[in-house]
């Protein structure tokens, strides 16, 4: 349920050195469309212990993908965010951060929907229309949402308890995203998926 991205200060090879695709979101500055001054602590391995890359291997299972993406972790960093780098997809995720947006959704697939909605932007591709992009990015996660086995209402909590009421310029109200999440999960219960929410689907 959140974000896009900020940009990151790994190594050289990996630094932003213009604008690039992103989301992002942070619980004190809300959802933003354009790299910040992020710092990731380090690469997650497969079993890395917060859990992250585990997750993300859950949801390539139940969507049938092998993406090739790097995960790494950032911490007081308030945030998570997907982006391309150095010719790289990466995801970043602050564990602090996705556990407050369980804690605020009282559920545990607020934090699980952050990470599927981020992995949907590497999934639909980055819509040069920010908004329609945000929008595919949520279709994703609710169709990973539904296989993981949440409940079509607990595939919502996470939005619904952090996005804002109103459109922003990067991204759409909390109300207008949670049903694009409820179609997502309606498709995947009935077998199915709804293409038009794709700019390139890898």
């Amino acid at each position: 349920m959140l974000a896009c991205l900020f940009a990151m200060v790994l190594h050289p090879s990996l630094a932003l050195a213009k604008p690039r695709p992103f989301c992002g979101y942070s619980l004190s500055k809300g959802w933003f469309g354009k790299p910040g001054s992020s710092y990731v602590t380090r690469q997650a391995g497969p079993s890395d212990e917060s859990g992250i890359p585990q997750v993300i291997a859950r949801i390539y299972k139940v969507l049938d993908i092998a993406p090739d993406i790097d995960v790494y972790l950032a911490e007081k960093e308030d945030n998570a965010f997907a982006t391309v780098a150095g010719g790289k997809k990466i995801i970043v995720v602050d564990v602090g951060f996705v556990e407050e947006v369980n804690r605020r959704a009282k559920t545990k697939w607020g934090a699980i929907h952050v990470i599927a909605h981020e992995l949907g932007h590497h999934i639909a591709g980055f819509s040069s229309d920010r908004h329609r992009g945000e929008l595919n990015a949520d279709y994703w996660s609710g169709q990973a949402l539904q296989r993981l086995g949440a409940a079509r209402q607990a595939a919502t909590l996470g939005i619904l308890a952090v996005g804002t009421n109103a459109d922003t310029s990067t991204h759409p109200g909390k109300h207008k995203r949670a049903t694009i999440i409820e179609q997502g999960w309606d498709d995947a219960k009935a077998g199915k998926i709804d293409y038009s929410f794709c700019d390139g689907c890898k």
